[in-house]
């Protein structure tokens, strides 16, 4: 049963209309000009509007015009005189959704109000899915336009069964999305599986994926839920292999057995490489990477989106200040703005743990710049990338902070793993840690 707003200046198309919805099961509210109705929106919240665009005062195009202009979602079917049938399609494309013409045969009403009426059913599922996402995630997420594409990007994955993939640098969020897409699917109650692709040899991830004769390996333990692979492109041939026989055929075999068993799992991926490449160098199979052409999700870096920094880093305060029971004020504008500028090689996971290392063994009642750690201080106090465009002294000055720099920057990309850091240089580490002698960098 639906409220329906009837608004038309013919008291007597009002009552036509009353009694075959009525009939219908419906409620219905009357307006007998467009001023009227805008106030009935506003107070009873109709489900449905079926407007005569012929009135005085206000027109029916001007209440659509008004309902637009208040972003009011409500479907809206216009009434239309077979004399201006050209008017109702203007009022179509002004945002009605539908229109029936005068004398208005009560079948096709019929047919025209449940049809608007499923889709405003639909429309008040998104809207309250979304604000549902948004107040459960946006904190951890954002809410730049980017990351607002990726929310849309979640939803629509989170309403269908294929394959996913989520690709975007380390710390990013990618398994924040996976878990959001699982828990806004049909699947949210069941379990989320988390598969380390890149944490164990081929043999033992085959034995722990699939499980053998004496035990279950996590397909089974996802069953009903989602199978998340992170780092797909670590997977060996033979994994992939059986992969796609996953995804097609919904059913795998256990390590050493022969019996192929069902498998009811939806599976979503990560990876920090970009796959294609993968393809082209021959590490990664093709024919499994078209697995997932239909649902691919791509996270933005930090630095693309610093708008969220502020939204974030209060977050992680907060959060923090509960976890440890500390009673801080939040973040000085000194250090908000060195968290704004920093590059943040490390992403989102990098900002989460400077924050809680700052709110965790900070002094004062709010976090200061001293607080963030040295990578941070130090990067902004020199050059950030691409900011040498000016001479701002002697060369060899220069020349230390640059070399400065890009030692802070593997240093953070390798939290702090000098053979790490050294790998990502291209230096031994004898040198590197040399360097950090000479650049006078502690570790």
């Amino acid at each position: 049963m639906a409220k329906i707003l009837l608004v038309d200046d013919n008291p007597q198309n009002i009552e036509l209309l009353s009694l075959r919805l009525n009939a219908a099961g419906h409620d219905t509210l009357e307006a007998r000009n467009g001023e009227e109705a805008l106030k009935r929106v506003a107070s009873d919240f109709p489900d449905l509007m079926i407007l005569d665009l012929q009135m005085p005062k206000v027109d029916g195009l001007a209440v659509l015009k008004k309902l637009k202009e208040d972003k009011n979602d409500m479907p809206v079917v216009v009434i239309s005189a077979f004399a201006t049938v050209e008017r109702a399609v203007e009022a179509m494309k002004a945002g009605a959704l539908d229109f029936i013409t005068k004398p208005f045969d009560p079948t096709h009403l019929e047919l025209v109000v449940e049809r608007a009426l499923e889709r405003t059913s639909l429309t008040t599922q998104n809207r309250f899915l979304k604000q549902e996402l948004n107040a459960r995630y946006h904190f951890v997420l954002g809410t730049s336009q980017v990351m607002a594409a990726a929310y849309e990007a979640m939803l629509r994955a989170a309403a269908t069964e294929v394959p996913i993939l989520v690709q975007g640098e380390n710390g990013t969020g990618k398994e924040v999305a996976a878990r959001v897409i699982h828990k806004e699917s049909a699947r949210g109650a069941g379990p989320f599986v988390a598969v380390r692709c890149g944490a164990m040899n081929a043999r033992q991830l085959a034995d722990d994926l699939f499980g053998n004769a004496d035990r279950k390996g996590k397909v089974e333990q996802a069953a009903g839920g989602t199978l998340f692979f992170d780092e797909l492109g670590k997977l060996s041939p033979a994994i992939q292999d059986k992969l796609i026989t996953l995804i097609d055929s919904h059913g795998f075999t256990r390590e050493g057995g022969s019996t192929m068993i069902p498998a009811d799992v939806r599976v979503i991926a990560a990876s920090t490489i970009e796959m294609a490449n993968a393809v082209a160098e021959g590490t990664f199979r093709e024919d499994v990477l078209n697995r997932f052409a239909r649902g691919r999700i791509k996270l933005p870096a930090l630095r693309e989106r610093r708008e969220d920094i502020p939204v974030l880093v209060e977050y992680f305060v907060e959060k923090t200040k509960r976890e440890v029971g500390r009673d801080m004020r939040g973040v000085s504008e000194a250090a908000m703005q060195a968290l704004s500028t920093y590059h943040w090689p490390g992403n989102v996971r990098e900002l989460a743990n400077i924050v809680e290392r700052a709110v965790s063994t900070g002094r004062d009642e709010m976090v200061e710049p001293a607080d963030l750690g040295i990578a941070v201080r130090e990067v902004l106090a020199g050059p950030q990338a691409g900011q040498w465009t000016t001479c701002s002294g002697p060369y060899e000055k220069q020349l230390r902070e640059a070399r400065r720099h890009i030692v802070l920057v593997a240093l953070r990309e390798a939290e702090g793993d000098i053979p790490k850091a050294a790998r990502l240089l291209e230096l031994p580490e004898a040198a590197l840690n040399a360097m950090l002698g000479e650049l006078e960098i502690r570790r």
